[in-house]
């Protein structure tokens, strides 16, 4: 077995071959080989355990707990869609939900909110949340796509919510256009799509195009150390960021557990969003750079975007 420094200059030396066929992106192991299975522990080194990835067609089924320990306390767009939700008024839909980051806050503060996303494990730690927080009374959840917003329950909605890159999951641009056109056809008269999505400055894509980052160390509850690593491959011609992502798992023993995900991501530019909306029949919008709606320049980090069925110069419907 690798002593523990071994096992660190592994990871950048294999990285180099993340997206070879069947091989994981860290070890270059075969998934069928029995080290990459489990690895036997020997005192005073690391043993590495593999959590295989039993569902291809949902990349976050492995990873649902760990993309919690990743993301709680994350809140910096809580208030915008609070605000948001004040502004326009129930019921609200969020696309792509996920374990209930934005969807239980909303629920809280006494709104009713249905989200609908394809992964089954995320949607399942949403509902326990719900519970947990004494607020599944006002959540419905569903497994769903994003581009059948419109078959949502609970509709018609006063706000449709796609938050921090959903949109980018879907592979194509007809799909992401779709999306916005069942977004449009989910939304009552008055109401209003929120997207939030990556400017993809080239700055920003060549900080994707990287062979292996450290993303972020964190403690689960029962204090083991998790960390995560990602690999990415960017195309500029397709508009993709080819993503693997790893998470390891230290507990006490000295064990390593591995658990290994893969995604695509398709970046859109503000004037294919522009387009879109466009052609999904939206009114008007905005078009912001940041989650405190500020103006929209080369330098932002975000596209937040804010689009109304009805435009504001209008007369109400009737």
């Amino acid at each position: 077995m690798p002593s523990r420094q071994q096992h660190a200059d592994s990871l950048t030396t294999a990285a180099s071959r993340r997206f070879s066929s069947g091989a994981d992106p860290v070890s270059g192991w075969s998934a069928q080989s029995p080290v990459h299975r489990a690895a036997c522990r020997v005192p005073g080194t690391i043993a590495l355990m593999v959590t295989p990835r039993r569902h291809p067609e949902d990349p976050y089924a492995a990873i649902a707990s760990l993309y919690d320990i990743e993301h709680v306390g994350y809140d910096d767009d809580l208030d915008l869609y609070l605000n948001l939700a004040v502004a326009t008024g129930d019921p609200i839909l969020e696309l792509g939900c996920g374990t209930g980051r934005l969807l239980i806050p909303l629920a809280e503060a006494g709104h009713r909110v249905t989200g609908i996303d394809l992964s089954r494990p995320m949607l399942d730690r949403a509902r326990q949340f719900a519970e947990t927080a004494g607020v599944l009374d006002r959540v419905t959840l569903q497994r769903g796509a994003m581009t059948d917003a419109d078959l949502a329950p609970g509709g018609p909605f006063g706000l449709v919510i796609v938050a921090i890159n959903g949109l980018l999951h879907l592979p194509t641009a007809a799909a992401q256009r779709e999306a916005f056109a069942a977004a449009r056809r989910a939304l009552d008269p008055r109401g209003q799509l929120v997207i939030d999505v990556l400017n993809p400055t080239p700055d920003t894509l060549r900080g994707f195009d990287q062979s292996l980052v450290h993303e972020g160390t964190w403690h689960d509850a029962a204090g083991d150390r998790v960390d995560k690593f990602a690999a990415r491959r960017l195309s500029a011609a397709r508009q993709t960021i080819e993503t693997e992502l790893w998470y390891e798992r230290i507990g006490p023993e000295g064990v390593v557990r591995r658990t290994t995900t893969s995604y695509q991501l398709r970046y859109v530019y503000r004037a294919e969003l522009d387009l879109m909306l466009e052609l999904a029949g939206f009114a008007e919008w905005q078009v912001y750079g940041s989650y405190d709606l500020d103006p929209y320049d080369d330098g932002a980090d975000r596209i937040v975007v804010t689009a109304e069925v009805t435009a504001s110069s209008a007369p109400p419907p009737t």
